[in-house]
């Protein structure tokens, strides 16, 4: 078992995590590669058109009946969106399967270099502040403060300070301060370490030199008292915040003990506490971890001293399994309460009267990328722009994903940073075939591509057909070629061989993840092209002006107009072919009560609200 991951330790760069999974397995790569970021397929078997009617979205769904109180406030206060149930009970198990394209297994419980699994890492981790639930969407809403009650930046936007909850204390009952937030920060860009969310802090004063091992501590970080921290970087960065969700923070006690190379594979992350929350691996969560089978289970118990209030569930039990289908067969046996729904047992599941579904954006965009490097055609945006209107999405989306996605102009989903309910690129083989006429493109006298991908998936396969025959009815002919992900990533990212691609990345919720991916500084910086092209660099002065702008502006009013700018530019020059984000499910039972959950990439970090979940009778 394991994730693919790529770190980009680039100072305009939120962060960059490349994720390559084949069902829940993959390979694992140097933390300081250079490589999108990258996500597994909604994997299943597909059906021939829509589904009549689709499941319900609403995943904020209380447990109570209408007319029934409205949302309760939570110890530090009541958060928009939640509604708990008032009489919910204490007690009982609920047994997961975390399982499908966001997740990697049990073993994968250090929070410094889990790129998946955050909805179960959350449960003992947590963060300085996370993203809330939007009801509306049932995507990412606004962040809200956890480890961190509240927080302001100076005038001249280069000082960030975070005022610590007073009364948090780890699951030993040791305080949590201000030295344990300053410690993880650190660590994280301590090379050696390999954490994967480094580059969204790399513009913190002296991160630079921890990272070049010329200092062991980071200028920009001080702590005018225990539940005070400040936080300097070098130049104003409103993508901060969005770069803190992601920045669990750990124990420095206990983590510090152990040599920085051997952190990413100790086993101090899976070790069990006792009955008091002690001796194991220790975090300010909900859960602390009770019990760990290798390759078999994980238990996590209720932490009474949690400063949200005890949760009502005694317990947690995380099944392992490798593949989403054989979870969802325990599920439909009562073996487990909720697991991952694969698209095509969508339509069944959704007649199941004793289970409800969680829908939601998956985070997570499918792209064609044409190497440049490997047809003179392909560095023509003309013509970039041209397979982009020979691709019939709506109906790839209608009919294979059952309904189950949404086109998009550029690789920015939130629809305040995307254009506004637009699609640039309509099916349209008429308009495509004139592009390629104004190109002075010869259709006829290029050569069969290869089409490759990571996916092995029956439905990518069945995606990657009919994209196949679009382009044919336009004159570009291609083979699909599903390969092995090393294979693949030899191919793509080492070699720079490939010559057509079909991937997929995370698009985030906050609109700088385009500094990841396609600032020009971000890929020089590194030494080779973001995009995975060996010897080729993306450089668009637009582009990194719009970028710039966007991370040094606070105004949370003006920056959505930024980066709808800088989508429409990405469109336009078409540094990849964004098809569609797609939307992924969630099954559980309705025995469970107060349960939230979106699915965003990697898990996603969010307040899912667990200390409220319950079981009923």
């Amino acid at each position: 078992m394991g994730l693919r991951l790529a770190l980009f330790r680039v100072p305009l760069a939120r962060f960059a995590l490349a994720a390559v999974l084949v069902g829940a397995c993959g390979t694992a790569t140097p933390p300081n590669s250079t490589a999108p970021s990258l996500e597994s397929q909604t994997a299943g078997p597909t059906i021939a058109a829509r589904p009549s009617a689709a499941p319900s979205a609403n995943a904020l769904e209380s447990s109570a009946t209408p007319g029934a109180p409205g949302p309760s406030a939570l110890a530090a206060g009541g958060v928009q969106g939640y509604a708990f149930d008032p009489t919910s009970t204490t007690g009982g198990t609920l047994t997961g399967a975390w399982v499908g394209p966001c997740c990697v297994g049990i073993a994968n419980n250090n929070p410094l270099v889990a790129g998946g699994d955050q909805h179960f890492l959350d449960k003992i981790f947590e963060p300085l502040v996370t993203y809330s639930i939007d009801p509306t969407t049932n995507g990412y809403g606004p962040i809200i403060g956890a480890l961190a009650e509240s927080w302001e930046t100076s005038a001249d936007g280069l000082t960030w300070t975070f005022h610590l909850r007073p009364s948090v204390t780890w699951q030993d009952g040791t305080p949590f301060t201000a030295a344990d937030v300053i410690f993880t920060l650190t660590l994280c860009e301590n090379v050696a370490v390999g954490c994967v969310y480094g580059g969204g802090i790399a513009g913190i004063s002296g991160a630079a030199d921890v990272r070049a091992g010329t200092a062991t501590t980071v200028v920009g970080l001080a702590a005018p008292d225990p539940v005070t921290v400040t936080i300097r970087t070098d130049a104003p960065d409103a993508a901060l915040l969005d770069a803190l969700t992601v920045m669990w923070i750990v124990q420095k006690t206990s983590v510090a003990a152990i040599p920085s190379a051997q952190l990413a594979n100790s086993r101090y992350w899976v070790r069990p506490n006792d009955a008091t929350g002690k001796g194991g691996v220790q975090g300010t969560g909900p859960f602390f971890v009770s019990a760990y089978a290798a390759d078999r289970s994980m238990t996590l118990s209720a932490n009474p001293s949690y400063w949200r209030g005890a949760p009502h569930l005694g317990k947690i039990v995380r099944r392992e399994f490798t593949e989403p289908e054989a979870a969802l067969a325990a599920f439909d046996a009562g073996q487990l309460d909720f697991t991952y729904l694969p698209p095509g047992d969508l339509r069944r599941e959704s007649a199941n009267s004793k289970a409800r579904l969680v829908v939601g954006p998956s985070g997570v965009d499918n792209v064609v990328v044409f190497n440049p490097n490997a047809n003179p055609a392909f560095a023509n945006k003309l013509f970039r722009q041209a397979m982009e209107y020979a691709i019939d999405r709506p109906s790839i989306i209608a009919n294979l994903y059952q309904g189950q996605g949404q086109a998009l102009p550029c690789v920015l989903a939130n629809p305040a940073d995307s254009l506004a309910s637009q699609d640039l690129y309509p099916y349209d083989p008429a308009t495509a075939k004139a592009l390629l006429a104004q190109a002075g493109i010869d259709m006829t006298t290029l050569p069969t591509f290869t089409f490759d991908t990571y996916f092995s998936d029956p439905l990518s396969l069945q995606v990657m057909s009919a994209i196949q025959a679009y382009w044919s009815a336009v004159g570009l002919h291609v083979t699909i070629d599903q390969m092995d992900t090393a294979a693949w990533a030899k191919r793509f990212y080492t070699d720079g061989h490939s010559q057509i691609s079909f991937l997929g990345v995370q698009n985030g919720p906050d609109g700088n993840i385009a500094a990841s991916y396609f600032s020009s500084a971000a890929q020089y910086e590194t030494g080779a092209g973001d995009n995975g092209w060996k010897g080729y660099f993306y450089s668009n002065a637009q582009v990194d002006r719009l970028i710039a702008q966007g991370v040094q502006t606070f105004d949370p009013m003006t920056r959505p107009a930024i980066y709808q700018q800088l989508c429409r530019v990405l469109a336009d020059d078409m540094p990849w072919n964004v098809l569609w984000q797609t939307t992924r499910d969630w099954i559980v039972s309705t025995r469970v009560g107060n349960f939230f959950l979106t699915p965003a990439p990697g898990g996603g970090s969010y307040y899912d609200a667990a200390e409220q979940w319950y079981m009923k009778p």
